[in-house]
């Protein structure tokens, strides 16, 4: 795995400048828009141009995407969404168990005991939920992986290939992982250019992160 290319690849395109500054300005504006509809619609492109760019770098493409077809961007990062989406639903369940348990210990006139009960239960709810997201986390790009080779929703599911894939590739897939994280940390550094900056810099470690994943999907076999 090339880890140096993954952080920089995207400044040997010859249009580096407007393409990560069009998917700049879109998380800008999402995030701005973001307490209405319309501004969570507008991450969706970013989540398909994520996706074109994984399938440039496992097809030993150099070139970023063209910001040309907001369509197909659009119904790919509303793929790439339901994805996330459809594996975290465990994770919402237990999140809603927990709030439950949470907002029950507030009622008044308690039973002592019945309070500790569900102050235990809250908590270990809570552990649950952060090791399930965690897991999940690590699951999701393998989906992706798949979904971007075989272009269908079910690939994104088949939850014998996708642990396959992982195991079958288990060093790079969490090198890949971990570096991603590393990656969003990073990004947080646009908060020091300026406030603005940090949508620019979260697109690029999203760019950062598809690399990564091309080039899992380039060495596997899936």
């Amino acid at each position: 795995m090339d880890i140096g290319s993954a952080f920089t690849f995207m400044f040997d395109d010859e249009e580096w400048v407007k393409k990560l500054a069009i998917g700049g300005a879109i998380a800008l504006v999402g995030t701005i828009l973001s307490p209405i509809v319309v501004g969570l619609v507008l991450f969706l492109p970013l989540g398909g141009y994520m996706l074109e760019t994984l399938k440039n770098v496992r097809d030993g493409q150099s070139k970023l995407p063209e910001w040309t077809d907001f369509g197909n961007l659009f119904k790919k990062g509303l793929m790439v969404f339901l994805i996330g989406l459809i594996y975290n639903i465990p994770v919402l369940l237990i999140a809603c168990l927990s709030g439950g348990a949470n907002a029950a210990i507030a009622q008044p006139d308690l039973d002592e005991n019945v309070i500790q009960a569900l102050t235990v239960l809250a908590g270990c709810l809570s552990c649950v939920q952060v090791i399930l997201s965690l897991l999940i986390s690590i699951i999701i790009p393998a989906a992706l992986i798949r979904y971007a080779q075989y272009d269908t929703f079910g690939s994104a599911f088949q939850f014998g290939q996708v642990f396959a894939l992982i195991t079958g590739n288990f060093g790079g897939y969490i090198v890949a992982i971990l570096l991603s994280w590393v990656a969003g940390l990073l990004a947080g550094l646009g908060v020091i250019l300026c406030v603005v900056g940090v949508f620019f810099t979260f697109f690029w470690s999203m760019l950062v992160s598809a690399n990564l994943y091309g080039q899992v999907a380039k060495q596997a076999t899936i």
